[in-house]
């Protein structure tokens, strides 16, 4: 006999089938962000005050004969004390982000310098989860696509001009009639100079002080957009990467430029990739902005456990004229594996880098970047990859052998499946002023990049969060602007 039901019933089982298409229920997706959210920070840190369901939509990337969802949400989490996020050495923006399933501009409230108890961050996140039989299961933090963030901002604030003026009459007017010819003409070079300087800033604000950042879609070239929202006008330019950043910066073709801090070390002293060029014993910085970590990624289900391993293997380690490529091939070569031990070096960027470990064409990647990379972290979780510690040793011999490396753990929870802390080298990314700047100018720049209370992650640098004076000398081997030095002092104080 035919089972008969109802109108009414028939309706109400085509939602409730509808509803479990759609993925996990509100309760099951709370009950799954408050998991990770115990699992990325200390206890306590985090109140989940909110949550909304947002819809999902299913998994494009999904494997064959497997269902997979994303589902989308909004959330509001309170503090519960005190907290830096931007931490270089413990749970901080990194954990937050992969927990959430967030990246650039979907996540804000967090504060360079450090957050109160009270404060309320937002958050649009994303889960991914796979069918299992009548129920679902969560796989992995999805993560958003980089958005492009504008550079615009205001104008920088002019000097009292009309008081300096004034003096700078009064020594010319004052100075008595039997003043030397040599002391006037100083004067006339003094006030030549300050006009052409005044001239070439009024230039540079007028155009936007232009930073070398970095390849398109990279973290140097998000972290230079970001800044141009605040309030200098800046114009990030578009690069190969960091060693050419140094170069056009040495060659005054940009006034700011953005590199590792390794590289910096190299160029300063004159050797390695700047060998040929010779010392530019003239370079400064204004500061170190946060740490840039040596990834080393392999398929999970290759096997690999060590970066010794790698020996006889394809491995992918950046393009030249990126600075990533040069530390890589160092770290490679200090484990045993020079390229002659490798079966192909390949001179790949970081996404062709990642499609080649996708398609089977490459056997690992060694990159240098801020953690969590957006594209490492959708990486690991859709193509099941996993990160390879360095050698306790080989980490100290480094760190002795160039003062811009230092050792450093990527806390548990920065990656999908990371459910411990990794040992690896660093390095810090860098921010470097042309000669020709003023004082003045270095300063400016100086609070306006390490100001703390701004707000990086929300306008599109992850990595901003960890931006702070207390940590804008760590990993900085080469000579400070004295001007950013004073300012630094200034703004520095204790972490609460």
């Amino acid at each position: 006999m035919a089972l008969r039901i109802g109108p009414t019933a028939a309706l109400l089982l085509a939602l409730l089938l509808a509803a479990c298409a759609r993925g996990p229920d509100t309760p099951a997706l709370e009950a799954d962000v408050r998991q990770r959210l115990d699992a990325a920070l200390p206890a306590g840190t985090l109140q989940l005050q909110a949550l909304q369901r947002r819809g999902s939509q299913d998994d494009a990337k999904a494997p064959p004969g497997e269902t997979r969802r994303v589902v989308y949400f909004d959330a509001d989490l309170q503090l519960a004390r005190d907290y830096d996020f931007g931490a270089w050495d413990a749970a901080g923006v990194a954990g937050l982000v992969s927990a959430l399933g967030t990246g650039p501009k979907g996540l804000t409230g967090i504060r360079s310098g450090g957050n109160q108890a009270g404060d309320v961050l937002r958050a649009h996140g994303s889960a991914l989860y796979r069918r299992a039989g009548e129920s679902w299961e969560a796989v992995a933090p999805q993560g958003f696509s980089a958005p492009g963030a504008p550079g615009f901002a205001a104008e920088a604030p002019r000097p009292p001009e009309e008081r300096l003026l004034e003096a700078m009459r009064s020594v010319v007017a004052n100075a008595p009639p039997e003043t030397s010819p040599a002391t006037r003409e100083a004067i006339v070079q003094e006030l030549e100079n300050a006009h052409a300087a005044l001239r070439a800033r009024l230039a540079r604000v007028a155009r936007g002080y232009a930073i070398a950042a970095g390849p398109a879609s990279g973290q140097y070239l998000r972290f230079a957009q970001a800044l141009g929202q605040g309030s200098q006008r800046t114009e990030a330019l578009v690069t190969a990467g960091g060693e050419e950043n140094i170069r056009l910066v040495r060659e005054g073709r940009a006034p700011l430029g953005l590199a590792q801090g390794d590289s910096a070390w190299w160029a300063f002293r004159g050797e390695g990739p700047f060998a040929q060029e010779g010392a530019w014993t003239t370079l400064r910085a204004i500061g170190s902005l946060y740490p840039e970590a040596v990834h080393v990624l392999v398929r999970r289900e290759a096997g690999l456990r060590s970066v010794a391993d790698l020996a006889g293997k394809r491995v992918a380690v950046g393009q030249p004229g990126a600075a990533s490529r040069t530390t890589a091939l160092a770290v490679l070569q200090s484990h045993g594996v020079d390229e002659s031990r490798l079966s192909a070096v390949l001179d790949l960027a970081p996404d062709a880098a990642l499609r080649a470990l996708r398609d089977g064409a490459a056997d690992a990647l060694v990159q240098v970047i801020g953690f969590p990379a957006d594209s490492i972290r959708g990486a690991v979780a859709e193509l099941g990859l996993q990160l390879l510690p360095l050698e306790a040793r080989v980490v100290r011999d480094l760190a002795a052998r160039n003062p811009a490396w230092y050792p450093l753990a990527l806390p548990a929870g920065t990656y999908a499946g990371q459910s411990a802390e990794l040992q690896t080298l660093a390095t810090s990314a860098v921010l470097l002023a042309a000669g020709d700047l003023t004082d003045a100018e270095v300063a400016a720049i100086t609070r306006w990049v390490y100001a703390p209370g701004s707000d990086l992650v929300a306008r599109g640098s992850v990595q901003g969060a960890q931006i702070s004076a207390a940590q804008a000398r760590q990993g900085l081997a080469v000579p400070q602007h004295a001007a950013a030095a004073r300012v630094l002092e200034s703004l520095a104080t204790p972490v609460r």
